[in-house]
């Protein structure tokens, strides 16, 4: 196994490791701190089942299913199906998935630790992914703005039609209300900024796909203040930008990354992905 450094701001490639096979506790743990020092871990060239990518997610901690059922995994409902393939004029996995800068789950009590996303079919052209490092984005703030955000808590809803800085996919618009009103969970409140439990870092969280307000604080004031975050947490130099190879599976830590799907994907080409993603605790 080796592990070799991708960015100056986050990643680490993980070569001559096969998950397919069990992997045993001495090299589990040098992949586990090589995902707390470098946030994003990618393991390249795998080839797995839908059950043997569960079975690697695991030994990360249980596995959530997606508030959204109807693109799990058939048999696998740890699964969820990423692609922008059509069958019949119809797609069969989530094809806007990552659309605006976010934190996996944020939306919920208990976001998500991570995911793990492995790519089956990926195009020629676009289709890479952006991460953010939140840890550089907080500990980069002028001393002012931590002073400012210290103690604060925000908003965050799944809900898109409540957050006028994110769009409804367009094959959503004619059913937006309904699938909101029925999938929506209460809203969670999160401080806007988190200590990571296994590192003891802080790091900012808050997004524009998912963050709609800060508690305590005048609205005007809040979505300004927030419009400053947001802008501030994607600086170019806190990004990693991944062009996806077939077999990587990439593993990246929720609790302070930002992450965002580039698009860019010709009509002709596929990119198809099976995600799992790792149950997390309460932010503090």
């Amino acid at each position: 196994m080796q592990i070799n450094r991708l960015s100056d701001a986050l990643g680490a490639e993980i070569a001559g490791l096969d998950l397919s096979a069990p992997v045993d506790d001495a090299t589990f743990e040098q992949v586990r701190e090589a995902f707390h020092a470098h946030q994003v871990i990618v393991f390249r060239d795998q080839r797995l089942t839908p059950e043997q990518q569960i079975a690697a997610s695991r030994r990360f901690g249980e596995l959530e299913i997606h508030i959204s059922t109807r693109f799990l995994l058939a048999d696998h409902p740890e699964v969820l199906v990423l692609s922008n393939r059509k069958v019949n004029g119809e797609y069969v996995g989530v094809e806007n998935a990552g659309d605006h800068w976010h934190s996996d789950l944020s939306y919920k009590t208990n976001p998500s630790l991570g995911s793990l996303l492995y790519a089956l079919e990926v195009p020629e052209i676009g289709g890479d992914t952006e991460w953010a490092n939140q840890y550089m984005a907080y500990d980069s703030l002028p001393q002012a703005t931590k002073d400012r955000v210290a103690g604060l808590r925000a908003r965050h809803t799944f809900n898109r039609l409540r957050n006028p800085r994110v769009s409804i996919p367009e094959h959503h618009k004619g059913e937006a209300a309904q699938r909101y009103a029925t999938l929506s969970p209460d809203d969670a409140i999160h401080p806007v900024v988190r200590i990571h439990p296994a590192t003891g870092r802080k790091a900012l969280f808050v997004s524009p796909r998912f963050t709609i307000g800060i508690e305590d604080v005048p609205e005007a004031e809040g979505q300004a203040l927030l419009d400053e975050l947001f802008a501030h947490a994607t600086r170019p130099e806190f990004i990693y930008r991944h062009r996806w190879r077939q077999g990587d599976l990439l593993f990246w830590d929720n609790r302070c990354l930002l992450h965002l799907a580039c698009r860019g994907i010709p009509p002709d080409q596929i990119r198809h992905m099976h995600r799992t993603t790792v149950a997390g605790d309460i932010p503090y």
